[in-house]
């Protein structure tokens, strides 16, 4: 193996270093070990071989742009340009399949894959002995030209030994480990990492031949120099710190029978890029990678002035056969002026430079036809235009993987390149351009930006099959990246920038590869750590992806978020919970959540979503809260119920559940619905049939019935506190906990307008009432004292819920508690329910010495006296209410009120006993025994004795008689 440095020839054909010099030995190119010389066909003599050849070929033998430089006198016969279409088809894939066979081909095992049996014809490599005819840019000369002749004669002998195989400059190229940054080999986080760099420079000689190897390295130089003369490079005035260097990618076409090992490619071009133009040869382009039936890659390097930046460039690829001419490569567009050969056309946008490289991809270049371009030209039919779009199509996979192979070495470094190079190659692709005495569009290829994005969709979605895979079988060893994560946001990556249209299952699949597999924040923090330093928008991105799925009613995107979470900014801690919006308490700002709960108020299959993926809770502190924020309010209790493990793990999120339960109420803007409170949907079946807890555990909630209310939420809430209290002790939220839970409250009744649904506020409160009941416990297993701080926090929480709830019943008792009928003692409830609305909140059991129960009392007792007093007597003794024991104080406060009103109407010594009604015997005795007590004869304020004045009382009392048709003679008389 010959040394391209020392031009030393080592006996050892595996040798990876130069025995002598150092310089790193690459693999032999095909054909490298070859020593005889390649002789180039000769120029076709006449119409009929030309014709012929052209026959053999399809444009895709020289699939590239074309130079439109042949002579527009000489023509072929009409025979030579026709092409066999169907010969030609054999040996292409349809454009959306990617062209299969011409990838399996480069790719590194395509020599274990059948080859291609592709019609493609085979063009005889002329030079033209006419610069105008063949060269390209020869047309627009910088000076004085050489003849043909003379540029022959310049030509030197070549060399028989083989050329190095020196790569372009490109990043990922070459690499090196860095000292600050970890390599991950294969792509996982945490491995060692190696960081690809820009060219290497000359390997440093080893000491003690330093004579013999600036001789042999001086000799290998005149040897070149010889071999290429004055068309050889010449070193840049510029540095790489000066100008831009440009690194050109492309393929060669099989058709030219490039030998790496005695063939020379260059690209020559403008002034841009030196003078003479057109006449210099700008940078070598290196062999790289031998892509079988379709050519090889050759790549090679030059640097360009800062001027020049966002400019358009002329240039074109040529090849040099040992002595023979220069052969330009063909452009298959047909020329509008004769004067203005048709060219490639670079454009180095500053704004994508990154790192300050541009990495121009080309497709493949192509040979010059033989005879006339005119005759071509008329007959330019669609068949070649698919073909050329094709090629064009096949080129932009193979560099598209040469890229992603940035990516075999996971760093920041190589991310970075990747992303520029991306950027690059699509700004390349994207429209393809032409110079053409003017930069201008290839318009005549019909290859539109639409097209564009079609095609390098379908090379992404190749890319995405082995993570959408569920088999669950290892991805393959030549897949780049290793994680599904990273694919997915260079999938989106490549979506956002490049506006690549997705339909539902395209956002199905970026979804899935969204949706996180680590276990631990941390894993994913690492996986993805340095995806998320590259400069770009990635919490845009995702959120825009969320846009998308929620208008194409794709659910999976939900399980993205916590991928958007790590790109986000926590939110900033706020003492007071609540005071932040929805959305940012959600970690949902950007996303149109509400809309998205609203536009269905059933979601079931969304919460079997999340309980599917319930595991990514354990990975997202945020998901819980935003995954809250996106449900119906109906799927609520379903969604705490499914959770419920969870929380019994972080009881910390309970208090989610009370400020999201808190949000949600509060976007309801009119009073409480039937709908709302009364009858909802019911919860999925998988859930009701689940196991219920051990006995002596709470049920969170009870049983599930069909029917689930926001009582239901509320009575969730309850039961959450009843149950976790003990772990709550060990949370220092306890003042977070009495703030919401206000909330909460005054937010419950605020929305609750009609007295039916009482039982939301009186939930409310309870829950307000857990939470007072609970602070002492917690601050004495924190050993710390009731300070008189924190006895205010709770003194001012209690206030704020007692307000709240004398205000409610304010509002929703706003008439007179009784109406009276045509008859005085026809009296009844203007609220049926009231005593026991009265009832339900007052034995909330509040601390005793907060006054909870005596406030609430005192209101009722002052409402029922601003009623009459017949009226309060009667409606007493009535059957619309019922006691419930002695114990109820709402009841005994009612019969302190009508025992009061007794007083008042038996001054009037009026008859009030025969107007009562004696069904409810208790109630009945009651007032019997208030109106003798009240109508009984005083003296100086106290009760008379004397008999005299008893039998008076009796005699002339008006309710006597009433008296003795309850009870009897026997029994009064007795009694008195």
């Amino acid at each position: 193996m010959r040394c391209p440095s020392c031009q030393h020839l080592s006996k050892d054909v595996v040798a990876k270093f130069c025995s002598q010099c150092g310089h790193k030995l690459l693999p032999a190119a095909p054909g490298a070990a070859s020593e005889n010389k390649l002789t180039a066909p000769s120029a076709p003599e006449g119409g009929a071989e030309c014709g012929r050849e052209l026959m053999d070929s399809s444009p895709f033998s020289s699939l590239g742009p074309g130079n439109g430089q042949e002579n527009p006198d000489e023509h072929c016969s009409d025979a030579s340009l026709q092409i066999q279409r169907g010969a030609a088809s054999e040996g292409f894939m349809d454009a959306a399949d990617g062209t299969s066979h011409e990838l399996e081909a480069a790719s590194p095992s395509a020599s274990k894959r059948r080859k291609e049996d592709a019609a493609l014809t085979k063009v005889s490599d002329v030079s033209s002995p006419d610069p105008k005819q063949a060269n390209g840019a020869a047309a627009e000369p910088a000076g004085p030209e050489k003849g043909p002749g003379k540029e022959v004669k310049d030509q030197t002998k070549e060399t028989k030994q083989p050329r190095a195989s020196v790569p372009a400059s490109r990043d990922h190229r070459q690499e090196t480990q860095t000292k600050d940054q970890t390599a991950v080999p294969g792509g996982k986080a945490g491995e060692n990492e190696k960081a690809s760099l820009k060219p290497k420079k000359e390997p440093k000689k080893p000491e003690g031949n330093n004579k013999n190897n600036a001789a042999a390295e001086k000799n290998a130089k005149e040897q070149r120099n010889e071999r290429t003369g004055e068309l050889s490079p010449k070193e840049s005035p510029l540095s790489s710190e000066e100008g831009v260097t440009v690194c050109f990618h492309a393929i060669i076409s099989k058709h030219f029978e490039f030998n790496p090992s005695q063939h020379q490619v260059f690209v020559r071009g403008g002034e841009e890029f030196g003078k003479p133009k057109w006449k210099r040869n700008v940078c070598e382009m290196y062999y790289t990678r031998d892509l079988h039936e379709l050519g090889s890659l050759v790549e090679g390097s030059a640097v360009i002035a800062r001027q020049h930046l966002d400019k358009p460039i002329p240039y074109k690829y040529v090849l040099q056969k040992g002595k023979g001419a220069v052969e330009y490569e063909f452009i298959y567009k047909p020329q509008q002026k004769e004067s203005e050969p048709v060219n490639r056309c670079l454009q180095v946008k500053s704004s994508l430079l990154g790192s300050g490289d541009w990495h121009q991809y080309d497709d493949i270049i192509c040979m010059n036809p033989p005879g006339a371009w005119q005759t071509f030209k008329d007959r330019f039919t669609d068949g070649t235009r698919k073909d050329l779009v094709k090629g064009k199509q096949t080129a932009a996979a193979i560099m598209l993987d040469s890229i992603f192979s940035i990516l075999e070495t996971w760093n920041a470094i190589n991310l970075k390149s990747f992303f520029t190079q991306f950027q690059q190659f699509y700004s390349v692709i994207r429209v393809p351009m032409i110079y053409e005495g003017k930069a201008q569009p290839w318009s005549t290829l019909e290859y539109e930006e639409k097209e564009v994005k079609k095609h390098l969709w379908e090379c992404l979605t190749k890319k995405m099959e082995p993570f959408l895979k569920t088999s669950g079988d290892p991805l393959p060893k030549d897949c780049p990246v290793r994680s599904k994560l990273r694919m997915g946001l260079i999938i989106l990556f490549s979506v956002e920038k490049f506006h690549i249209h997705l339909s539902k299952s395209d956002l199905t699949s970026l979804c899935h590869l969204l949706c996180s597999d680590p276990s631990s924040p941390h894993e994913l923090h690492s996986d993805l750590i340095h995806i998320l330093e590259i400069k770009h928008s990635w919490r845009n991105s995702l959120v825009n992806l969320c846009q998308r799925c929620m208008d194409g009613e794709v659910d999976l995107w939900v399980c993205t978020l916590p991928v958007l979470h790590l790109c986000m900014e926590p939110s900033p801690p706020t003492k007071d919970a609540g005071v932040q919006p929805e959305d940012t308490w959600a970690a949902l700002e950007g996303i149109s959540f509400s809309e998205f709960r609203e536009k269905k108020s059933d979601r079931k299959q969304l919460v079997q979503l999340m309980g599917k993926n319930r595991h990514l809770l354990s990975v997202d502190a945020r998901l819980f809260r935003s995954w809250f924020s996106l449900l119906p309010l109906r799927t609520l209790v379903c969604y705490m119920r499914e959770c419920s493990e969870y929380l019994s793990r972080f009881p910390s999120h309970i208090l989610d559940c009370l400020l999201g339960t808190c949000y949600r109420l509060q976007e309801l803007k009119g009073p409480l619905t039937n709908l709302e409170v009364g009858r909802l949907p019911s919860a999925p079946e998988s859930w009701l049939s689940r196991s219920r807890p051990p006995a002596g555990q709470s049920q969170l909630g009870g049983a599930f019935s069909e029917n689930l209310t926001i009582k239901s939420i509320l009575q969730m809430l309850l039961s959450l506190l009843d149950t976790y209290q003990h772990k709550m002790l060990e949370e220092p939220l306890i003042q977070s906990y009495l703030t919401v839970c206000l909330k909460l409250h005054e937010t419950t009744c605020r929305i609750t307008k009609d007295h039916t649904f009482y039982e939301m506020p009186a939930l409310s409160a309870e829950i307000v009432c857990r939470i007072i009941i609970l602070k002492p416990l917690v601050d004495s297993a924190g050993g710390q004292h009731s300070e008189a701080g924190e006895k205010n926090s709770v003194a001012t929480v209690f206030q704020g819920t007692l307000a709240a709830t004398r205000s409610w019943f304010q509002r929703v008792f706003q008439n007179r508690v009784f109406q009276t009928g045509v008859l005085s003692s026809n009296v009844r409830f203007t609220y049926p329910e009231e005593i026991k609305i009265w009832r339900r909140l007052v034995e909330i059991h509040f601390p005793v010495e907060l006054g909870w129960k005596e406030t609430l009392l005192g209101d009722m007792e002052g409402r029922l006296k601003q009623e009459r007093p017949l009226s309060q007597i009667f409606a007493f003794s009535s059957t619309t209410w019922d006691a419930e024991g002695a114990e109820d104080s709402v009841s005994k406060c009612f019969e302190k009120c009508a025992i009061e009103a007794v007083s008042l109407v038996c001054q009037s010594q009026t008859s009030l006993l025969e107007k009562l009604s004696y069904k409810d015997l208790w109630k009945c005795g009651t007032l019997v025994s208030a109106v003798i007590t009240k109508s009984w004869p005083r003296s100086r304020g106290q009760v008379v004795h004397d008999l005299g004045e008893v039998l008076k009382h009796l005699l002339t009392w008006p309710d006597i008689k009433q008296l003795f048709h309850l009870w009897g003679t026997p029994y009064i008389l007795e009694q008195f």
